[in-house]
């Protein structure tokens, strides 16, 4: 089974302001790669604004001279593709930034079942305070440079993994039906 998580940073509140991008790869349950990369944002849509800057650290510097997404998009949509499942914390953040970029670009859109790890946890985990990723993770005893595409890609990896645990789940199918949930089509 293999799970891909993901998560992007952005440098402001464009939809197809992607400034970083991250990735896990979880086959049966064992990390097998972790890929990161910076995005330079297209034209119109790379300001670089203060509060991103200080959740995530990044400036217009930092990717001055890295690709457009176009120029990673085969390598990181073929992992999706791959993957009996895509999870992201907050998936309509990350998900609408996938689907709006590719659209932007004029890239075809792939087809892939996602999951919502927030979502998720909210039915596995009740009694938490919260369900921030930063919550989540300390809840399972993770630590992570939260803010940082490919570290919150494998925390929230790891979180669903956790849950799957929790709910004895051994399979995509048994995490869905224990949770009774649905996972959505990108």
């Amino acid at each position: 089974m293999t799970i891909v998580s993901i998560d992007f940073e952005t440098a402001n509140h464009s939809r197809v302001s992607i400034c970083a991008a991250g990735m896990a790869v979880f086959v049966d349950g064992v990390l097998t790669e972790s890929p990161y990369w910076l995005v330079r944002p297209p034209k119109g849509h790379g300001w670089f604004l203060d509060e991103f800057i200080e959740c995530h650290g990044l400036t217009h510097l930092d990717v001055l001279d890295a690709p457009e997404f176009p120029a990673i998009a085969s390598e990181f949509l073929a992992r999706l593709t791959r993957a009996d499942l895509v999870v992201a914390h907050n998936a309509h953040f990350d998900i609408g930034h996938l689907h709006e970029t590719l659209n932007h670009f004029g890239l075809p859109l792939p087809q892939f079942n996602y999951l919502c790890s927030c979502q998720l946890a909210r039915r596995v985990w009740p009694e938490l305070p919260d369900h921030k990723l930063s919550t989540l993770a300390a809840h399972i005893g993770h630590e992570f440079n939260h803010h940082h595409a490919q570290a919150d890609a494998e925390a929230a990896g790891r979180v669903l993994l956790a849950m799957m645990k929790q709910v004895k789940a051994t399979t995509v199918d048994d995490l869905l039906h224990a949770t009774e949930t649905e996972a959505k089509q990108f």
